[in-house]
């Protein structure tokens, strides 16, 4: 086996993969753990919507679990995240291969195999990553606001709401916050050749400043200008998001018509990618979400008075509008030195742009990353100082 002071053995060379660092083995667990409290936690909030009868709450929670699991699962089983058998005449198998994996990941069985592979087989984690970022844009984050608003209008207002149902979707709530924040962190790992635990860190408690920045304000907003303010809010943010990826034209208009829903919540892509490769770049994102938060904090501030006139929650929106200053106090203190790091450290969303530009110069500085030799997927992704000449192995 190669030494460290050289390239890394990957899996074709000699069979057995990388060993995986510790840190990210850790992080797999993590990352679990909040996976199953965090869906544990929505099913729970599904039947306590459906045992007392709040049907407009029960069909959008459900219809978010079942569509976030639909999708995952069919861009496993059939789309670009369908595992290939490595020969170049292999089309991934006929249906009957397929509907396996769907039904395995539907029930979420699969991303238990996958963690099982990654902490006690050295296996990728590619696969593993790319699950939990899906249960996190497409469940996690959409669930947050839905539970909010329901706290702020149902489970905060006296009315019929059971005793402990404000505390259940507190937690739950709480649970989405970070598991936006660890999906979008470990993407933002799995795009690199080299990160270190510090720097997905960081990325993880900013990421969750952002959510729960957008939520807890979205979620005052559409209780003081109920009923209709919550999906005109949406609506139109959504409208904005497809305008600025028309206009960017970084991605075809048939795949930002998707990427566009997500987007309405919380920022997608890694932040070391470069601005010509983001969907919606980040200063624009960024800037639509502070005029916006002026906006609707206008709004909120004039209307008041409407808590004790319409029966709303008053302690549940305090509490949100609360959370939602020091969240966005909390984002923009951490954003500009995540941006910092993000910017040393810039590729291109083409990995293949690496067989032409090689390594970057930011891979080998210093500060939030390591030195370590070996990438989040456990495969060939490093190398050493005496090598600087060379271009990463294909």
């Amino acid at each position: 086996m190669a030494s460290r002071d050289g390239f890394q053995p990957c899996a074709i060379d000699t069979g057995t993969p990388a060993p995986m660092p510790n840190w990210e083995r850790n992080l797999v667990v993590a990352a679990l753990i909040v996976h199953i409290v965090d869906v544990g936690l929505d099913l729970g909030v599904v039947l306590l919507f459906l045992s007392n009868a709040q049907w407009a709450f029960f069909f959008g929670t459900a219809g978010v679990i079942l569509w976030a699991w639909l999708v995952s699962s069919l861009y496993i089983s059939f789309g670009g995240g369908s595992p290939a058998s490595g020969d170049i005449d292999d089309d991934g198998g006929g249906m009957a291969e397929r509907l396996p994996s769907f039904f395995l990941n539907f029930v979420q069985v699969q991303i238990f195999a996958e963690a099982y592979r990654c902490v006690f087989c050295n296996g990728d984690t590619d696969y593993f990553h790319t699950l939990r970022l899906m249960e996190a844009i497409l469940e996690s984050a959409p669930n947050s606001l839905v539970q909010l608003y329901a706290l702020v209008i149902w489970a905060s207002a006296g009315g019929e709401a059971p005793e402990g149902a404000a505390a259940l979707l507190r937690l739950s709530v709480m649970s989405s916050f970070i598991s936006v924040g660890l999906g979008l962190a470990m993407w933002e790992q799995k795009v690199q050749f080299r990160t270190s635990a510090g720097y997905v860190a960081a990325v993880a408690v900013m990421r969750a400043f952002e959510i729960a920045a957008r939520s807890a304000t979205l979620a005052v907003f559409a209780g003081l200008t109920h009923p209709y303010g919550f999906f005109w809010s949406l609506l139109v943010d959504y409208g904005v998001m497809l305008f600025l990826i028309v206009r960017h034209q970084s991605v075809q208009f048939t795949y930002g018509l998707f990427v566009a829903l997500p987007l309405v919540l919380v920022s997608l892509e890694p932040l070391v990618w470069r601005r010509e490769d983001h969907a919606v770049p980040k200063d624009s994102y960024y800037l639509v979400r502070i005029i916006e938060f002026v906006l609707m904090w206008t709004v909120i501030i004039r209307r008041q008075d409407a808590v004790e006139a319409e029966g709303i929650g008053g302690d549940a929106i305090l509490g949100c509008e609360v959370v939602a200053l020091l969240c966005m106090l909390g984002l923009f203190v951490t954003l500009p030195f995540v941006w910092r790091i993000a910017r040393q450290h810039e590729l291109s969303r083409d990995v293949a742009d690496w067989a032409e530009e090689g390594a970057r110069e930011g891979m080998h500085g210093d500060g939030l990353y390591s030195d370590s030799d070996v990438g989040s997927g456990g495969s060939d992704r490093s190398r050493s100082d005496g090598d600087n000449d060379e271009l990463p192995p294909e």
